[in-house]
């Protein structure tokens, strides 16, 4: 897809310039171009509804991190591991390391990450599991009032509910969600039905 982007945009470029076009026309294409490429690089990531088209996108991806949640979503443990390694951007392997340490209930090496880092609420939802985990209810509700995102929230509600046997109830808002998300949230909202419909 970007590179029609930059067909399009060279071809828009040469006329504009046969026409002798003024500056400001080729600065408002370039400003154009910067927002469509931004865009397409983030549709599939945020906002795109079909499930199989994110997760094609993700195993696609030149990006360690994109594979690494490929891997760490529908691949083996072990190969998310080995994708790990491969992030070379400090903040994305942090939080790789965060959700891989999480799923593997490793929570006193996913602790000290979560404190270090930037509040943010990706970092208050894991620190929020962390807490129900250790049964530190006070922190456990002071993350979760702290969370700006409703699907994260979501997602806290659904894990109490299961925690108190009412699977079913909690199946129920996830499915509800579902139907609402899209990108990389819809991705997670999936993997973590499969995961409570398998769960006791």
């Amino acid at each position: 897809m970007i590179w029609i982007l930059y067909l399009i945009l060279f071809v828009l470029s040469f006329t504009l310039s046969v026409l002798g076009a003024p500056t400001w026309m080729f600065i408002l294409l370039l400003i154009l171009f910067v927002a469509a490429s931004f865009l397409t690089l983030l549709y599939p990531l945020m906002w795109q509804k079909d499930a199989e088209k994110v997760k094609r996108y993700l195993l696609k991806s030149k990006q360690p991190y994109h594979r690494f949640l490929h891997a760490f979503l529908y691949e083996e443990e072990s190969e998310a591991e080995a994708r790990l390694t491969k992030i070379r951007q400090d903040q994305a392997r942090k939080y790789a390391e965060i959700m891989l340490f999480t799923q593997q209930e490793r929570w006193n090496d996913a602790k000290p990450l979560l404190k270090n880092m930037k509040k943010s609420d990706l970092t208050l939802y894991y620190s929020a599991i962390v807490a129900m985990e250790e049964g530190r209810l006070a922190n456990y509700e002071k993350h979760k009032t702290q969370l700006k995102d409703p699907h994260y929230v979501t997602w806290l509600t659904v894990e109490e509910l299961r925690r108190n046997g009412n699977k079913n109830e909690a199946l129920t808002i996830l499915e509800k969600q579902i139907s609402t998300l899209g990108g990389l949230k819809l991705l997670s909202a999936l993997h973590y039905k499969n995961k409570l419909q398998h769960s006791n």
